[in-house]
């Protein structure tokens, strides 16, 4: 407790200074005790050495990255690049991976040099850079208003990483870039364990152990594989948990087991993330907690509520990580083992990882994992916008094109790759058009020679192309698919000396270049020109081709759908940078399916001059209820009346007087939509006719009710229409007309006629 204290201490305060004697500032009134917390917002950069610092470019041997510490003031002050303009790039190397909570910026000592707007990259190994996205937003953090004072900005969530890239995307436009920065964070400890895709790791649970009432799984995982299994668990007559990696996203399957529950009750399946392939870390959380399952990837959550007699702790001891090995399968699962690396795998507070390293005995290892996780070094090009370009010799001399890349997009149309035919030999010109690639070889005096293959793959998922041409062979395969067709083709073949992959520059018409279908917008890897790789590093530095409005070393293809905006059901589809919803058999329009397409009422039908008869009515307007099916009876008091499968009469007592057979009434209305047309009305009754021959509704000898019904609260009534509740007598008793006095209901006269 702090008694009137005033407390004098930085912006971010590390309070366990007062563990090594560094006490602050206190009129102190009363008896201080501390807590002494956590604090993760150590200066990580200026600790460093200037070999740690590199850039794109730099002015001068004095505006060099190694003077870019913060309030460094030696050198020139800071770091300016050769050029300003957008490709330009600051990076620190942390020397190993750290946990970084908040940036700080300024600009060039003493200058008009200074940065008004940014973005940040990180990567664990220098290579395949990840745009850090501030609270869902692409775009850029807030900089300088000049050139000393220093801007924080506190990272929320905060990121792990070993690289970081300062990328200037504004500037004074009465000076240049210049920057000086500061990082802030504390060390990283974790442990990782790399599947090959055809091992995994076996945890036992001990069994001694009381029951748990949650399990919770949490880890990390990276990988470039679009499919593989990251857990599962079995249990009796088929229950089981299992996630897995699916085209890039995360499902949880639950089966309780219970094959006498309807399917939606007994399977379950919750989906989540997207572009999960793209080989760096994702955080995913699993806690069961008997019927009820919280499910979060990267800070996405699903909740679900299991209907009663499904619980999904009551499961056998063992977890598989990884992969499900053959000999143990009861579940039979087509989807292949995980590869790739896991990070901190953890089980109800348990290190699963660390005790796989000691080789404890609750942890059995399958087929070859490691202890360790490597950084591939495949580097992707991101084409920002339709007029980006990427220009690239062509193999000289060859008398054969042989082009190969892969490509992942959103767009359905867009021009992949043109060149000019050495020659006068004629023009190639690869595009996407509505999701399938069409190949196009046009020779002068000739008719266009056309190859189309594919379909469905503007799907986000990375897809592999490869083309070639050589004598009178004209072939495209796609994802290992080939699409081939034979001419005579006019002389002979030469490779062009330009591919111009994604767009074209201003300067160059024809052959693609200038149309209407416009520029890719995407990501591509993997290039190949001639049986030759292009390294796309050469490239940035100026070394190979040219380019524009490209960002080398990072795929920013973003997934515009999640989380959805598109309610009611509405299903999302997206491009580059916009996303719409098909709202078709919703019952809502607008542009996220809000608005409602029906009436809430039938007092509503009436208003507008409809007729008696079946109208679909949204009883919560825009809210979460889907339109419900009714009958609009437009007398002078409108009513509105829900269709049940109970019209007809139905037997509930087989003709022995044995078996009783209970008799369930459905609405086409759910009991959500029923609440809310009951909360709309001024009087609401609902009619239950029992027909009686012989059969009482109350026992003879004490009256105890032999027939009852049970409402939508599931509670048990043993009244019948025209009476009220707890009056233990039917309409006729209560009127004082049933048939035999001496009973308060028709039925219990127990007569041999109905």
């Amino acid at each position: 407790m702090i008694d009137d204290a005033t407390l004098t201490a930085s912006k971010w305060p590390r309070w366990e200074s007062l563990h090594h004697g560094k006490w602050p500032r206190f009129p102190i009134r009363a008896f201080i005790c501390f807590k002494r917390p956590w604090f993760c917002d150590a200066p990580l950069a200026s600790t460093l050495p200037r070999a740690s610092f590199s850039s794109s470019s730099e002015l001068s041997s004095s505006h060099g990255p190694g003077f870019a510490s913060l309030n460094r003031r030696d050198g020139a002050g800071g770091w300016s690049p050769r050029v300003s303009d957008k490709y330009q790039w600051l990076q620190i190397d942390l020397g190993e991976r750290m946990e970084v909570t908040a940036v700080a910026t300024q600009g060039g000592y003493g200058s008009s040099d200074w940065v008004t707007s940014y973005v940040l990259m990180f990567s664990d190994g220098g290579r395949n850079w990840k745009l850090y996205r501030r609270e869902e937003s692409i775009s850029g953090f807030p900089g300088n208003t000049n050139a000393d004072s220093v801007v924080h900005y506190r990272l929320e969530p905060p990121f792990e990483a070993r690289f970081l890239r300062f990328l200037p995307v504004a500037w004074n436009p009465k000076g240049r870039i210049g920057m000086r920065i500061e990082v802030y964070g504390c060390a990283y400890r974790s442990e990782v364990v790399n599947f090959d895709g055809k091992s995994s790791l076996i945890y036992t649970l001990n069994q001694k152990s009381v029951s748990p009432t949650k399990d919770v799984i949490s880890l990390k995982f990276k990988t470039r594989q679009t499919d593989g299994i990251l857990l599962h668990r079995e249990g009796q007559n088929g229950k089981h948990v299992t996630l897995e990696l699916v085209k890039g996203r995360l499902i949880l399957s639950l089966n309780s087991g219970h094959a006498n529950l309807p399917s939606p009750d007994a399977r379950v399946t919750l989906t989540l993330g997207s572009l999960l392939d793209d080989q760096h870390w994702h955080s995913v959380l699993l806690e069961l907690l008997n019927a009820h399952v919280n499910f979060t990837v990267d800070r996405h959550t699903q909740h679900f509520q299991a209907k009663s007699g499904s619980r999904y702790l009551d499961l056998d001891d063992e977890i598989s990580f990884g992969g499900i090995p053959g000999h143990r399968k009861s579940v039979v699962f087509p989807r292949k083992n995980f590869h790739g690396c896991f990070e901190n795998l953890y089980y109800n507070g348990v290190d699963i990882i660390d005790l796989s390293k000691k080789r404890k005995p609750q942890t059995l290892v399958v087929g070859n994992v490691s202890y360790s996780c490597s950084h591939l070094q495949i580097v992707p090009v991101t084409f920002l916008s339709s007029s980006s370009y990427l220009a690239l010799p062509g193999a000289s001399g060859e008398d054969k094109v042989s082009v190969a890349f892969q490509f992942r997009t959103w767009n359905r149309a867009g021009l992949l790759l043109t060149s000019q035919l050495k020659h006068g030999s004629g023009a190639l010109v690869l595009v996407l058009n509505d999701g399938r690639l069409k190949l196009s070889l046009s020779q002068p005096g000739h008719p266009s020679r056309d190859v189309t293959a594919g379909a469905g793959l503007s799907d986000g998922q990375w897809h592999s192309v490869s083309l070639s041409l050589k004598g009178s062979h004209l072939s495209v395969m796609v994802d290992g698919e080939a699409a081939s067709v034979a001419h005579s083709l006019r002389g002979r073949i030469d490779s062009g000396d330009t591919y111009y992959l994604g767009g074209c520059p201003d300067s160059v018409s024809g052959s693609g270049c200038g149309g209407p279908l416009g520029g890719f917008q995407g990501c591509l890897r993997l290039i190949s020109i001639g049986d030759k790789a292009v390294d796309p590093i050469t490239v940035q530095q100026g070394a190979l081709g040219s380019f524009r409005d490209l960002q080398i070393d990072t795929c920013g293809l973003t997934d515009r759908c999640l989380p959805s905006y598109c309610e009611h059901g509405g299903e999302c589809s997206q491009s580059w940078d916009t996303f719409s919803c098909d709202c078709a058999h919703t019952g809502y329009l607008g542009a996220t399916c809000h608005s409602p397409l029906y009436e809430q009422s039938c007092e509503a039908h009436k208003h507008r001059g409809d007729s008696s008869g079946l109208y679909y009515i949204d009883s919560d307007g825009s809210g979460p209820l889907e339109p419900a099916l009714v009958y609009c009876n437009m007398t002078d008091s409108t009513g509105t009346s829900v269709q049940h499968n109970g019209s007809h009469l139905a037997r509930v007592k087989s003709s022995d007087g044995e078996s009783p057979h209970p008799v369930a009434f459905k609405y086409t209305a759910s009991m959500d939509q029923l609440q809310a047309i009951i909360d709309h009305a001024d009087h609401c009754q609902q009619e239950l006719a029992f027909h009686c021959k012989k059969s009482r509704l109350s026992a003879r000898h004490d009256g105890t009710p032999v027939s009852w019904w049970v409402g939508r609260t599931n509670e048990t009534h043993t009244y019948w229409g025209g009476s009220l509740p707890d009056a233990q007598k039917c309409a006729c008793g209560l009127q004082g007309n049933c048939l035999d006095s001496q009973y308060y209901c028709n039925c219990d006269a127990d007569r041999n006629e109905w």
